[in-house]
């Protein structure tokens, strides 16, 4: 899921890049932080799960600064869980101020860093050991395509970089040239073009992509949020290549959508919000089911009950991954002070239906714009930005009933626009 925009919120400028809304003057209020370099004040304690590795880390968030460089977290949990920067990490050195810059993560294997501006990709290979970054061979890579990321109609560079679910494939929206361009991830994390992409997107500019959660089908966005008006259906074959499903484009309003792990739907928001953009407020999550067979295979149907009412309107949303955790969605949203309560809901996987969690919003926990899960489910990152700092909290998502808990606080990061999470090798 990619977000990007820029908003006036009474007065107040909201810049939402890459998955990140900065809002000028709000973020998390904790008693202590972590900042990337040189604090010493780390976030630890106990309660936050027990999911980890060998090397005691559970994940680690990767962020890009505006200065110019990559740095790391990492989150250890168990009976001396902690979260704080990865130490001795040494931060990677990228183009500075591209406000196109993405980064995704091919889970325990490799970061991608996308910065149009440059035309360039950064690769790197993650360190199991301690979450470290090393240059794949050949980063950077200079891709000619990244110069037709687009500036959208309120003044940003607008970019969107996707990994399918099982982390072979790199997916790449260039919106001025109505193309999605894929490469195959090789094992060492080197790039190589699937023949035929560049693929035609039609009349649509691309925006947000998405993938069904078993990666058959990738799902296009087209327009900032609040004004999308259809949404492109792809299969994708076991190349990579592209092939337009029966009936796309689809004729709905969507922003963001997020694929279920069963595969049998997607969960979609409009992104219409007062205080984001100016548009009535839209609360509402739709789901649509997805055909699994048939000659329109890939296509969406909006089912019984949808669109869902919420209690604000929704800007973002995360999807838990592993649908042995349960199928849960969170709701992000803002008003004109910073951001909401965090909402959740159960999804129904027999018949589609959303129904909200016990206690949603939840009100004891720490607040964002946008959140992002860890690929084992366990662990709902949250993510908030100013143009001063920056910070990233982890909840921790309780199985069976996905109720948030936060018993470690944030870690405090140099102004940032954009993170990804891998669980630890």
């Amino acid at each position: 899921m990619n977000t990007k925009a820029k908003r006036t919120i009474s007065g107040a400028t909201v810049v939402m890049i890459a998955s990140v809304l900065v809002l000028g003057g709000c973020g998390y209020q904790y008693k202590c932080g972590v900042t990337f370099g040189s604090s010493s004040c780390s976030s630890s304690g106990s309660g936050l799960g027990t999911t980890g590795t060998t090397s005691g880390h559970a994940a680690f968030a990767y962020n890009i600064v505006f200065a110019g460089a990559v740095n790391g977290a990492a989150l250890s949990s168990g009976s001396s869980a902690s979260f704080q920067n990865i130490a001795n990490f040494t931060a990677p050195t990228v183009p500075a101020n591209d406000e196109s810059a993405e980064i995704v993560v091919v889970p325990k294997k490799f970061v991608y860093a996308s910065f149009p501006s440059s035309q360039q990709l950064y690769a790197w290979s993650i360190n199991a050991t301690d979450g470290g970054l090393s240059a794949v061979s050949g980063s950077p890579f200079t891709l000619s395509g990244l110069g037709s990321m687009i500036v959208n109609a309120t003044g940003v560079p607008f970019t969107s970089m996707a990994v399918n679910p099982a982390g072979t494939l790199l997916f790449l929206a260039y919106s001025s040239a109505a193309e999605i361009d894929v490469y195959q991830i090789g094992s060492t994390g080197t790039l190589t073009q699937v023949p035929g992409a560049p693929f035609s997107s039609g009349t649509l500019q691309p925006y947000n992509l998405s993938f069904d959660g078993l990666g058959n089908y990738l799902y296009v966005t087209t327009g900032a949020e609040g004004t999308g008006q259809q949404v492109a259906a792809f299969s994708i074959g076991s190349s990579g290549a592209l092939t337009a499903v029966q009936g796309s484009p689809f004729a709905f309003n969507m922003w963001q959508l997020q694929g279920d792990p069963s595969g049998k739907y997607m969960i979609g928001i409009s992104g219409r919000s007062n205080a984001l953009n100016g548009f009535t407020d839209d609360t509402s999550l739709y789901v649509f089911s997805i055909q699994q067979s048939g000659a329109n295979a890939g296509a969406l149907t909006q089912v019984s009950g949808s669109p869902f009412k919420t209690l604000f309107a929704p800007i973002n949303l995360a999807m838990q991954p592993v649908s042995s955790n349960g199928s849960f969605v969170y709701s992000f949203s803002v008003n004109v002070l910073g951001p909401n309560s965090i909402e959740g809901y159960q999804l129904d996987t027999s018949s589609g239906t959303l129904t909200a969690m016990s206690n949603s919003p939840f009100s004891n926990i720490g607040t964002a714009p946008w959140g992002q899960f860890d690929q084992s489910g366990a662990y709902l990152f949250i993510f908030d930005s100013t143009n001063t700092n920056s910070s990233l909290g982890v909840l921790n998502v309780a199985s069976g009933t996905g109720t948030p808990t936060e018993p470690l606080g944030p870690v405090t990061l140099e102004p940032s626009k954009y993170f990804a999470v891998s669980d630890a090798p």
